[in-house]
C-alpha cells in the first residue's frame, strides 16, 4: 500500500482529467498531490512520447534502462507492454534487466546510447568516450532528449519508489495512445 494514498480521479486538477481522457495511472495519481506542477509533469511526459526526436524502440530501450538503475519496479512494469508494443524484443528487456548494455541484441547505435544513459543517470559527468559514442550515432538534439529523459525519469522513479506506488500497469500500449491523446491538446 502507497505511504500516501493514490487520489481518486475526480478529485485530480480538471486539466489533468480533460488531458489524460481516460484512466489515470497512480503515478499521476500521486502527484496530484502536487496540483501546481502535476499537470505540467504530466504534459512534458506527453511531449516525450509523443513528438520526441528519438524513434518509440531508442525511447523504451532508455525508459527500461531508467527503471533499472533508478530501481523503480513501477515504471519497469509499466513499460513492459508499451515497449512490446514499440518493438523491444524480450531479449532485450532481459539484457537491460540485468545492466548488460553492450549486449549483441542491440545495435551499435543503441549500445552507445544505453552506455551514455546508465553513466549519466549513475553520475552527474558522462566521460569523453561515452559522449563521442553517442555523439557518433545521434543528433545534439537526440543526446539532450535523452538528458531529459533521464530526468524526468528520475522524477518518477523517485515518486514512486518513496512513496512505494501500487503497480497498476496496463496489459497494451493503452498509454502510448493516451500521450498522443494529451500531446495533441
Amino acid at each position: 500500500m502507497s505511504r500516501i494514498p493514490c487520489l481518486d480521479t475526480e478529485a485530480l486538477p480538471e486539466t489533468l482529467r480533460s488531458l489524460s481522457q481516460g484512466r489515470v495511472i497512480n503515478v499521476y495519481r500521486m502527484l496530484g498531490h502536487a496540483p501546481r506542477s502535476v499537470t505540467q509533469i504530466a504534459r512534458l511526459g506527453a511531449a516525450l512520447f509523443a513528438d520526441g526526436s528519438l524513434g518509440a524502440i531508442d525511447r523504451e530501450l532508455l525508459i527500461l534502462t531508467y527503471a533499472t538503475a533508478f530501481e523503480a519496479e513501477y515504471e519497469w512494469a509499466q513499460h513492459v507492454p508499451i515497449s512490446r508494443a514499440a518493438g523491444v524484443t524480450d531479449a532485450q528487456r532481459e539484457a537491460l534487466r540485468h545492466s548488460r548494455y553492450d549486449a549483441e541484441v542491440f545495435t551499435p547505435a543503441q549500445q552507445a546510447l544505453l552506455g551514455f544513459a546508465a553513466a549519466a543517470a549513475a553520475s552527474p559527468h558522462v566521460d569523453d568516450a561515452r559522449h563521442a559514442a553517442v555523439a557518433a550515432h545521434y543528433t545534439e538534439e537526440q543526446i539532450v532528449e535523452t538528458l531529459v529523459l533521464t530526468g524526468f525519469y528520475y522524477l518518477l522513479a523517485r515518486v514512486c519508489t518513496v512513496l512505494d506506488i501500487e503497480i497498476d500497469a496496463p496489459e497494451t500500449d493503452e498509454l502510448v495512445r493516451m500521450a498522443q491523446t494529451m500531446h495533441s491538446h
